[in-house]
């Protein structure tokens, strides 16, 4: 049983400690959630937990309501961690929430470069890609996206089928992504350019055209399929 604890945010205080948080994950760049916006959309149904090892904060999400192909959904707006297994908890502590909220799925959007994340998207929480976002926030300055576009995976995580199968299309294409983007753009950021532009021209006009993703092949490569 984990030894966390999980609780949602619900004062000025704990929204302020989350900003903190949030900035310190992404280090050197903008204030990711200021606490101000964080209690203002709180107030209106928005979604904010932290989780505690002890005392300390270990891992935070924040996210707020949408709309998303005509169904109302939760979108995870930012989810940080520093403890091994904590981000998968406020997950499955979000899917309940937005669930017990009559929600019809979760969104979120994240690097389809890395690869941990790849994996614990479509392979652990059986999330699927259903959109390509071409430099979607702009060239970020933080720690671990400095210098490089940001390219994201829009994804959706349905609340009443839960988990996809795992079954994959016959006629789905792999898509290979680096080993350790974040460590490439820290030693080679032309190198992660490129790997940047050959992924995007790839993935941007198929998904366009209704292909989606939710599965990987050997934890190395994106399987993408075509439209039913």
């Amino acid at each position: 049983m984990s030894a966390l604890r999980i609780s949602q945010v619900s004062s000025i205080e704990e929204m302020e400690a989350v900003s903190a948080f949030l900035c310190k994950v992404w280090a050197g760049g903008p204030e990711v959630v200021p606490f101000d916006l964080g209690i203002a959309v709180l107030h209106v149904g928005a979604y904010c937990s932290a989780a505690y090892d002890g005392d300390e904060m270990v891992a935070a999400s924040f996210g707020f309501r949408g709309v998303f192909n005509d169904k109302d959904i939760l979108h995870s707006h930012v989810t940080g961690s520093f403890q091994p297994g904590a981000g998968y908890e406020l997950k499955q502590h979000q899917f309940k929430w937005a669930k017990q909220q009559g929600l019809a799925g979760i969104t979120w959007s994240f690097d389809p470069l890395v690869r941990r994340n790849c994996v614990f998207n479509f392979d652990k929480l059986g999330a699927t890609a259903v959109e390509y976002l071409p430099n979607f926030y702009g060239t970020m300055t933080d720690e671990i996206n400095a210098g490089d576009d940001s390219d994201r995976l829009f994804v959706y995580w349905d609340l009443v089928q839960g988990k996809s199968d795992g079954s994959v299309s016959p006629d789905a294409i792999t898509v290979e992504i680096p080993e350790d983007i974040e460590a490439l753009r820290r030693t080679d950021l032309a190198a992660a350019k490129v790997w940047r532009a050959q992924t995007r021209e790839t993935l941007e006009p198929l998904m366009a055209k209704g292909w989606t993703i939710k599965a990987m092949q050997d934890r190395t490569h994106l399987l993408v399929e075509p439209p039913k």
